[in-house]
């Protein structure tokens, strides 16, 4: 049992930290794959990237798979149940989760069928701004969480916020200029 200025805190369990160590691999590589994507598309479409980005996809689904276990692991713990807002941000957390893997869905559909879209060349931007957006949003709901997994100071939470918005402003602002 942990504590905190003298009051019994909730332990980290191992799938908290395994999934906070995915979670942070997962968000840097893709703020990288944003950023090489958006300001050098020659690097984005090459064959490295391609084999990169299905390490990626394979990260994201551990990283699915760990959140259902730290879930269920949430939900049904006994000692430490978890409170009503916890329990709205887990659902926050999926939600922004769920709609961000729709987001990805669409972002390949557009990347992998570019001449789909040559009626309404804007949808595949537009895709891409919502996406940066989608991804802030996910990110800074789950910020406080994985912060706390990985064991680092709440005193993050904020600046890492702001430059996750600042990052995705850029990705969607260079999505939109094409």
């Amino acid at each position: 049992m942990a504590e905190r200025n003298g009051q019994r805190t909730h332990p980290r369990t191992e799938s908290r930290h395994a999934n906070g160590i995915v979670t942070a691999v997962v968000v840097c590589f893709f703020l990288i794959h944003g950023l090489l994507g958006s300001f050098a598309p020659s690097v984005a479409y090459s064959q490295v990237m391609r084999v990169a980005v299905w390490v990626g996809v394979g990260l994201v689904a551990v990283h699915a798979v760990l959140s259902v276990v730290t879930s269920y692991e949430q939900l049904t713990d006994t000692e430490f149940p978890p409170s009503i807002n916890k329990k709205r941000h887990l659902v926050l957390k999926w939600v922004t989760g769920v709609l961000l893997a729709g987001a990805v869905a669409v972002h390949v559909v557009c990347m992998r069928n570019p001449g789909a879209f040559a009626a309404v060349p804007f949808v595949p931007r537009l895709a891409l701004a919502v996406l940066a957006a989608v991804l802030a949003w996910h990110i800074c709901v789950g910020m406080k969480s994985l912060l706390k997994d990985i064991g680092l100071s709440r005193s993050l939470r904020t600046p890492l916020r702001v430059a996750v918005c600042i990052l995705a402003a850029l990705f969607a602002y260079a999505a939109i200029l094409g």
